[in-house]
């Protein structure tokens, strides 16, 4: 069974967010999964993301602010390693938002960190900038399943989902702050 995974530490976000992050994937999904929230963190914001490499499961990570808007058993279908979103405004770069993560992978990435913490987090903006350094040529999910998760801002959601299953969310506005589609998917 596949383990669906987000983090909700400090009060950036209130528990409505895991509520309707959980109910959103059940509602658009037919494969078995469970839901897990990790709320002790060891490091600040989002750096904790790098404490879930690696998992004696197949993982699927969300972010907090992710919209699930319609079927996501492509999430749950990829089999391969490791896949990351590629950056919505930087081309080379990833995405940390929306991630699956094979049994085992990805050891290095937080051995790694765990060695070296408090350098890396001074040199870097975050989690997906030490993602980028540990892993060349992650899969992609706007490769493996084209169509599927979309930028609220960077594709132009405010109308519409547009076909996208998933709506990440990044920065402003967040969920709870948009009328429309978006309060009518994410209750």
């Amino acid at each position: 069974m596949t383990r669906v995974v987000c983090l909700r530490t400090g009060d950036k976000y209130g528990p409505e967010y895991v509520e309707r992050l959980g109910r959103g994937v059940a509602q658009n999904t037919s494969r078995p999964f469970w839901f897990e929230v990790i709320t002790q963190a060891q490091f600040p914001g989002w750096w904790q993301k790098l404490l879930v490499f690696p998992s004696e499961e197949r993982t699927i990570f969300l972010d907090l602010d992710t919209v699930i808007v319609g079927n996501v058993d492509f999430l749950f279908d990829y089999a391969g390693p490791f896949c990351i979103l590629r950056d919505f405004y930087r081309p080379h770069g990833y995405g940390s938002a929306v991630m699956s993560i094979a049994p085992g992978y990805g050891k290095e990435i937080r051995d790694g960190f765990l060695a070296d913490a408090d350098n890396i987090m001074r040199r870097l903006h975050g989690d997906q900038n030490w993602i980028e350094e540990q892993v060349a040529g992650a899969d992609r999910w706007q490769d493996v399943a084209p169509g599927k998760i979309g930028s609220f801002k960077a594709d132009a959601l405010q109308e519409s989902p547009k076909g996208f299953a998933v709506c990440c969310f990044h920065g402003q506005p967040r969920p709870h702050e948009v009328d429309g589609w978006v309060r009518e998917a994410w209750r």
